[in-house]
Formats: structure tokens, C-alpha cells, sequence
């Protein structure tokens, strides 16, 4: 590999070992502040545009450190280069990041999270999705797959599993479903709650409330959660292990306002977390569907909590009364952004966007969980 370029792959591996010390943004300023690099501490950032950068190179070199090595990052790689070769010639320890933004935005990385029965934990890390791998005795089943199928076929075929059942946890509204795909071009079953499903242009199964599937020597038990939408599902695996999808997140909780409904959505938030996971222990083991940055990666990559922690953590846990929980949730609600109802279409089959649409409806950090307020 040119050692004038890091790839993804080994600026994670940097991040995770807090090796990186000084990135260069050169995108515009609004798309830095929708979402930039992070790691598990703060990284100190220059953002500069790329055109009030080249022609004015001097005015600028005394924002950048000649003792540490730079990073540059622009959208697709190419300024970024540019830039970089232009440091070095300065003087400057300089290199860039390979793609750009672009190809950040599909990197993936693949952690186990259990033995027995095993679960594997596929984690989009610039959007914060993820996806799971459940196998137990040669079967296998895919929770909320990303469009990017090759991540989950990969590591089935690896495994040397049959993937038999494929699950969304909701009609996602901020990444493309990769659910059907997966299903299509392995035999599987899709499954999804008919709740949220009106106006779907394809044949889905719909999920049912306490039916329980079987994946090998294990049983995944669906528990409707509606509350971030109206079909909202979640999967309890061996009364052990709760794939939230976006109701419970590490550090916070599902937005109930995406469907323009926050009132009666947020009702039923309060109806999933105070009676519909009220029996639950404390002990079940919290999967979610989402995580705000990689700070909430373990130190063996995985991102989960315990369904007792967020019982203590959560503001919103703490307001049994609903009126106080509702103005709590309205004051938390960040801004929806509008491609996320053109997401909505897509994943109901309703618009059929060119890959070059479909990476510029996935740009950025997901938006799904409530912003903390301080």
C-alpha cells in the first residue's frame, strides 16, 4: 500500500489506538459539521474549505503542526490528495485518507459478541448502523442486514451457515434495508411488522407479537416495541439477549417524531419501556441497531449495554408520569432531515434510486436517537 495514503481499514485501527492526532477537513463547512472523523477521544481538526485553501496555502501553514503527522479528508479523495502532496513538499508529514468521505461511509466491521449461541455484530461505523449474524447449529439469522449485502454474505459464507430468516427491526428512515436483498439471494424469509408497511410495493412476512422463530438450537421471541415507529419490533433471543433496533441505544433512545406523529408515537414509547419491557430483568443484554460514535465500541469492538443500565442512565426512564416523559422527549427531538422520507420510499420499494442517489441519501451520521439536552 502507498504509504502516502491510509485506508479506512488502518485509520480505524489508528483511531482505536488513539494514533491520530491532527485531521485537515477539506470539505465545505456545513458538510463538516453534519459529520466528520471521531475517535475515542478528541482529535484536533482543521476545517478548511478546500477552495479558500488552494491559492492561499501561506496565509494557513501556521494552523498545522509540523511535528505530528496530518490526515487530510475532503468527499471522494481527490482534493484530499492534492493537499497532501502539497504539504509534503512544504515539509509537512502529511498523508490522506483513500476515498475520501466516501468510502468512510463504507467501511463495516465485523465483531463477535457471543458463543453460544454465537452473534456477530456488523457495525457501519461513519453512520453508526449495525447489523447482526445470529448462528446456532448451521442456521443463521440476519438482523437489520445494510445495503451493502456483501458485509453480511461474506461472514455467513465464512461461518459456514445457512442464513433461513432475515428481520428488519422497523422501516428504516436513515440508511437503505438491505433485508430483501439478502433474503432474495439466499432463499431466506423476510420478515417486518406490518405497521409499518402501508403502501409497500412488495410481499414481506409480517411479524406477530410473542411468535417465536427457531435459529438452530436457539428461539428468537418477537416483542412488538412500537414507539420510534408503530412497527417497531424487537427480538428476545434465549431470554438472554434484546435486539432493541432503535428504541434502546447505548446512550440514548429512539426519536419518536420521524412520522411527523411524535404525540401518539411517543405514547407508545412510554407503553414499550414501562410495560412491554417491564418484566424484563435487569440483566438482558441491550443490541441496539445504532451508536452515536465509536466511544460506545467496548474494548472488544462491540456496542451493547444492559437493559439495568439504561434503567438508571436514561432520563427518560425515570418518568413514570407521561405528560413530564412527553415534554421531555419533545425537548430532545434534533432536526429531522428531509431525506429521510425519501429513505422511508425507498425501503418500501415506492422509488428505485441509481447508486449515486442512493450514497447521497445515506451521507452522514444517523439521526435516529434522541439528542441529550444539557
Amino acid at each position: 500500500m502507498d504509504d502516502k495514503v491510509i485506508t479506512p481499514g488502518e485509520l480505524k485501527r489508528r483511531l482505536d489506538a488513539d494514533a491520530v492526532s491532527f485531521i485537515f477537513d477539506l470539505r465545505n463547512e456545513d458538510e463538516f459539521k453534519s459529520w466528520r472523523i471521531e475517535g475515542h477521544k478528541e482529535i484536533e481538526t482543521l476545517n478548511l474549505p478546500q477552495e479558500d485553501f488552494v491559492g492561499e496555502e501561506e496565509r494557513h501553514m501556521d494552523k498545522l503542526p509540523k511535528d505530528r503527522q496530518i490526515i487530510t479528508i475532503c468527499a471522494h479523495g481527490d482534493s484530499s490528495k492534492y493537499t497532501a502532496e502539497l504539504l509534503r513538499e512544504k515539509g509537512f508529514d502529511a498523508i490522506t485518507l483513500l476515498g475520501g468521505m466516501d468510502i468512510w461511509s463504507e467501511f463495516y466491521e465485523s465483531h463477535k459478541v457471543a458463543d453460544l449461541p454465537e452473534i456477530y455484530q456488523i457495525y457501519r461505523v461513519a453512520k453508526g448502523c449495525i447489523a447482526y449474524l445470529v448462528t446456532s447449529g448451521g442456521e443463521a439469522a440476519i438482523i437489520d442486514a445494510p445495503r451493502h449485502v456483501e458485509t453480511i454474505l461474506d461472514l455467513a459464507k465464512t461461518l459456514d451457515v445457512k442464513i433461513t430468516q432475515v428481520f428488519d427491526t422497523h422501516l428504516h428512515a436513515d440508511h437503505i434495508s438491505g433485508g430483501r436483498e439478502v433474503a432474495r439471494r439466499t432463499g431466506a424469509a423476510y420478515h417486518i411488522h406490518p405497521a409499518d408497511m402501508d403502501g409497500a410495493t412488495y410481499d414481506y412476512n409480517g411479524l406477530r407479537d410473542g411468535s417465536s422463530f427457531t435459529i438452530g438450537n436457539s428461539v428468537l421471541k418477537v416483542v412488538h416495541s412500537p414507539g420510534h415507529t408503530p412497527g417497531s419490533a424487537s427480538f428476545f433471543l434465549d431470554n438472554a439477549f434484546l435486539f432493541t433496533g432503535d428504541i434502546i441505544m447505548k446512550t440514548n433512545l429512539g426519536r419518536p417524531d420521524l412520522g411527523g406523529l411524535a404525540d401518539p408515537w411517543a405514547a407508545q414509547l412510554f407503553d414499550t419501556l414501562f410495560n412491554k419491557f417491564g418484566p424484563l430483568s435487569d440483566a438482558t443484554v441491550i443490541m441496539p441497531s445504532h451508536a452515536t460514535s465509536i466511544r460506545e465500541q467496548d474494548r472488544d469492538g462491540v456496542v451493547k449495554t444492559t437493559l439495568g443500565i439504561t434503567r438508571q442512565q436514561s432520563d427518560l426512564f425515570q418518568l413514570k408520569d407521561f405528560p413530564a416523559f412527553l415534554a421531555k422527549v419533545k425537548a430532545s427531538l434534533p432536526e429531522s432531515p428531509e431525506r429521510y422520507q425519501e429513505i422511508r420510499k425507498v425501503n418500501l420499494g415506492l422509488i428505485d434510486p441509481d447508486e449515486k442517489k442512493l450514497k447521497e441519501l445515506e451521507i452522514g451520521k444517523n439521526l435516529c436517537g434522541m439528542a441529550k439536552k444539557e
